[in-house]
């Protein structure tokens, strides 16, 4: 597979990350359910899992893809907090 494919992959779940994790945090209360918090438990989970998933199967076909990978979701997390940073920034002025 080509450095370009592991770089995405990389960054499709880092986005993905930040999306399902903004759906958990959108569904936090201060009054929630338990069955909420067990949702939000359960989407941790689920991205704990697709990120450790698209690292083991990186890092099966190398170091350079497995860094690939790596540099994907952590490029994406930082644009993506960096993104909603301006955004907060920009509609608070």
């Amino acid at each position: 597979m080509t450095v370009a494919f592991w770089l995405f992959a990389g960054g499709a779940v880092g986005v993905l990350n930040a999306l399902t994790l903004r759906w958990a945090v959108g569904r936090l209360r201060p009054a929630a359910s338990r069955h909420v918090v067990l949702w939000v438990a359960g989407s941790a989970l689920l991205r704990w899992g697709l990120v450790a998933g698209v690292l083991i199967a990186a890092l099966q076909r190398g170091i350079v893809p497995g860094l690939l990978a790596f540099v994907g979701l952590w490029l994406a997390r930082w644009s993506i907090a960096w993104r909603v940073k301006t955004w907060t920034t920009f509609s608070h002025k």
